[in-house]
């Protein structure tokens, strides 16, 4: 059996269509999609259809969805921050039929392949606690690498050296039953395996927005079983036109009604790097200074945090 690991795809139907396309020539058998499917690019809509048309897909909720479930019955007429403009967005833009399917999935899910045991969360930390969240989020990245080039051979062998040598991640993963485990949320791409081949942890990274310093390719995992049980992990990233895509986003409704959140996710897009962390930061600082105490962010505060940032 083949599966064809994808998530955090963002609302971004292109590089969905991209993956999928590489996923279906490679003879994936059924598709796992981990979560986060809106907030970002300007097709959530379309992406969720696309996932609901699939026959073979496993699909569970990510932590984005969240945002989507809590405008549900709220009063549109106070809607009229600058840091919520992407969640508005995305609530007009998908249709009540596809939000009401993205709120029925589940948080996780358990699969079987014959005596091999899939097991599916957003996040790492549903088997490993924070090993990964600490250290290997966008921001850690970013900090730990500053402007070196980052190759995907590069951080495979240093988060495989890091796991190796963390004690703390040692102990947890030991106490784990057999079985696959998978999961997103960090927008990197990594997998680790015991020394015995019967415990695997899989990361495809993100689909629609990758964040791990490596730019121009769409990550995402292909896992195979055997009949005998035994399982061999295959990452694939597929060649990708960022800027294609960023004038497709500028040009977009989403760039319209969320300008600032669309900006700063042509910059990652174009650097694979964490940028919104960084202005989320800054703009409560701005905030402070100011004496601004609404929050979300009030659309001016907003938009001058932002262009006093952007000039950083």
């Amino acid at each position: 059996m083949r599966f064809a690991i994808i998530s955090d795809i963002h609302g971004n139907l292109h590089a969905l269509n991209a993956v999928l396309e590489d996923a279906r020539k490679n003879n994936a058998d059924e598709y796992i999609f981990v979560g986060d499917y809106c907030l970002s690019s300007p097709y959530p809509n379309e992406c969720i259809q696309r996932m609901r048309d699939m026959k073979r897909a496993h699909v569970i909720r990510g932590n984005e969805e969240k945002y989507l479930e809590n405008l549900i019955g709220k009063d549109q007429k106070t809607w009229t921050d600058g840091q919520m403009q992407i969640s508005y967005y995305c609530y007009h833009a998908v249709s009540e039929e596809n939000l009401a399917y993205l709120l029925s999935r589940p948080h996780s899910l358990e699969l079987r392949c014959g005596d091999v045991t899939l097991h599916i969360a957003h996040a790492s930390d549903a088997f490993i606690a924070d090993c990964e969240l600490k250290e290997w989020l966008p921001a850690h990245i970013t900090k730990r690498y500053h402007n070196r080039v980052i190759t995907a051979e590069s951080i495979k062998t240093d988060i495989q050296d890091y796991y190796d040598n963390d004690a703390r991640f040692q102990q947890i993963f030991a106490e784990l039953e057999s079985g696959i485990y998978i999961f997103g949320h960090s927008h990197v791409q990594w997998n680790y395996r015991s020394k015995d081949g019967k415990k695997i942890l899989v990361n495809p990274g993100s689909c629609g927005l990758p964040l791990d310093g490596i730019t121009g390719s769409l990550p995402y995992t292909i896992i195979d079983i055997d009949d005998a049980g035994y399982v061999s992990v295959k990452e694939r990233r597929i060649p990708y036109d960022v800027e294609e895509y960023i004038k497709v986003l500028v040009e977009s409704d989403q760039f319209l009604k969320a300008k600032v959140w669309t900006k700063i996710i042509a910059r990652e897009l174009k650097t694979g790097r964490e940028h919104l962390f960084y202005f989320l930061q800054f703009a409560e600082k701005y905030a402070v200074e100011i004496g601004d105490t609404r929050r979300p962010f009030a659309l001016d505060t907003w938009e001058t945090a932002y262009e006093i940032w952007s000039e950083k």
